[in-house]
């Protein structure tokens, strides 16, 4: 007897694994399309916490693990943490402390619930768009519980093109607790059924105010605020959202979350297709201010990875997290003539070179290359800073 076990999704695990982390009081405070970027439990205020939490989901989303199991695993890690229960906690938007819930059976199960659905959708996208030509239609599927909401149960049955821009505010899932689904369907298939194609309907819409940011939206009916944002845009998410995160969150969590992303496939993604930069490494208060820079985020630009694979192409996707070592513990030599700092890893042979903008509002990696521990002794530009760096001493 052959017992058959589902397959993890593969899509809906690469996005998961993808995202960065945030640290945010309310929910409000990461907002719709930043989720695609930066995994954040609202007034998950610690880093270590937010990793334990991220760890359980990726186990269920990689293995299946039951709710049941997701929440014995973690109840016990996070009452040792002392995120449990009602507790009064410092809201760094308003300087109060008021009495919230932290960790319950409820709030875990919103956890799970959101984030796994979160992850299928995205991944089911995915999969949508590279099928397209063979499954060209959608059909809503607004009837899967109990007690459908009467907005989607209405869409029940609607059948448009896959590129229909109605999809993009209401691809499934639009609310918490949803259980709508789009199903793909190939253009015989829609023949078959007898259903016809479109039109799409006209949605009505509401203002929606966010007591956090201030920022006014339209919201249509049917939508739940945090899930206002169209499906698949992850990439231009982590450059437009999450690197406004990262400027002001704690180092620790700047750090593992970037390392994170260098080290996962939002990076790999970004080095097959370059759009804008990537956050590469973190510097640090004293070195930024060391390269007269407000910002602490280290970039690789599209036009340097570009440079790289011509000039350095046995520099591989993995040795880029190498810049973050050499900053950390590397030797740091300041080239007068640019500005410039240039850190030697020792250790690893390799050399690096960051260099700020004139404006100091941006910071980028402009060189990585590795040598042998021979050639790091008598190269000549490696001799001249160092031989600068000793008589400055």
């Amino acid at each position: 007897m052959v017992d058959l076990v589902a397959l993890p999704p593969q899509e809906a695990i690469e996005y998961f694994r993808q995202k960065g982390f945030a640290i945010g009081f309310d929910h409000r405070d990461v907002w719709q399309a930043q989720h695609q970027a930066a995994f954040t439990v609202a007034k998950v205020m610690q880093l270590d916490i937010l990793q334990d939490i991220r760890a359980e989901v990726d186990r269920a989303l990689a293995e299946g693990t039951t709710l049941r199991d997701f929440q014995q695993r973690l109840t016990p890690a996070l009452q040792a943490k002392g995120w449990w229960g009602r507790q009064p906690l410092r809201d760094p938007l308003t300087g109060e402390t008021p009495q919230v819930q932290l960790g319950s059976p409820r709030r875990l199960k919103t956890i799970y619930d959101t984030n796994l659905r979160t992850a299928h959708s995205e991944g089911q996208w995915q999969r949508i768009q590279d099928s397209k030509d063979a499954f060209p239609y959608l059909e809503y599927d607004g009837a899967n519980s109990e007690h459908p909401r009467l907005q989607h149960s209405a869409w029940d049955g609607l059948t448009l093109p896959v590129d229909d821009p109605f999809w993009l505010d209401h691809f499934p899932v639009k609310e918490y607790g949803c259980k709508c689904r789009a199903i793909p369907r190939t253009a015989r298939q829609v023949e078959r059924s007898g259903k016809p194609i479109g039109p799409a309907p006209e949605v009505p819409k509401q203002p929606y105010v966010n007591a956090r940011t201030g920022e006014v939206q339209q919201i249509p009916a049917g939508v739940h605020p945090s899930f206002h944002y169209p499906p698949g845009g992850r990439r231009a998410s982590l450059n437009r959202h999450l690197v406004d995160k990262l400027e002001v969150a704690d180092p620790a969590l700047a750090r593992a979350s970037i390392a994170d992303l260098v080290g996962g496939p939002a990076f790999a993604e970004w080095y097959r297709a370059p759009a804008g930069s990537f956050p590469l490494a973190y510097l640090g208060r004293e070195v930024a201010a060391r390269l007269g820079s407000k910002t602490q985020l280290v970039g690789l630009s599209g036009e340097t990875l570009a440079k790289q694979l011509r000039e350095h192409p046995e520099i591989t996707l993995d040795e880029y997290a190498k810049v973050q070592v050499a900053i950390d513990r590397g030797e740091a030599i300041l080239d007068a003539r640019d500005g410039s700092l240039i850190y030697i890893l020792e250790e690893d042979s390799y050399v690096t070179v960051i260099k700020a903008t004139k404006s100091g509002k941006a910071v980028f990696m402009t060189s990585l290359r590795r040598l042998s521990s021979r050639e790091a002794q008598r190269d000549r530009e490696l001799l001249r800073l160092r031989s600068k760096a000793k008589k400055k001493g």
